[in-house]
């Protein structure tokens, strides 16, 4: 189980962080086709610190840390909360709904990482007897 949890965070945290590198590189070419350069400095240092967080959700994964349950559970719970409040807040707009499904996308990512993250339930069948 730990090894079909890993790879899953190793999927999930990468997919995020390349997300996060495609999103940020096209804002990136924007500036620079408006001729607003000095802003990209900014842009890619936001970036850094958004990707930091599934960064080290691997790490820790990797080194067996109690504490990359919460962090590989909390980055997707956050924003699938945050996005699903943007995208039904906003739902008149045509983007809203892109917002919802990213919020819906992420909450269902963080409903597996609580299952995979949860210890295993034994059954009465499984206990033997004194």
């Amino acid at each position: 189980m730990k090894r079909v949890r890993s790879a899953w965070v190793l999927l999930t945290n990468g997919t995020s962080i390349y997300l996060l590198f495609r999103g940020t590189q096209q804002d990136a070419l924007l500036n620079h086709l408006l001729e607003l350069e000095s802003r990209n400095r900014g842009l890619w240092f936001h970036f850094v610190l958004w990707a930091a967080i599934p960064a080290l959700g691997i790490a820790l994964e990797l080194f067996s840390s109690r504490l990359a349950k919460w962090v590989n559970l909390g980055y997707f719970a956050y924003f699938g909360v945050v996005f699903s409040a943007m995208g039904i807040l906003n739902l008149p707009d045509q983007h809203a709904l892109i917002s919802l499904v990213f919020g819906i996308l992420a909450s269902s990512v963080a409903c597996v990482n609580y299952l995979l993250y949860r210890r295993p339930i034994r059954s009465r069948h499984s206990l033997t007897p004194d």
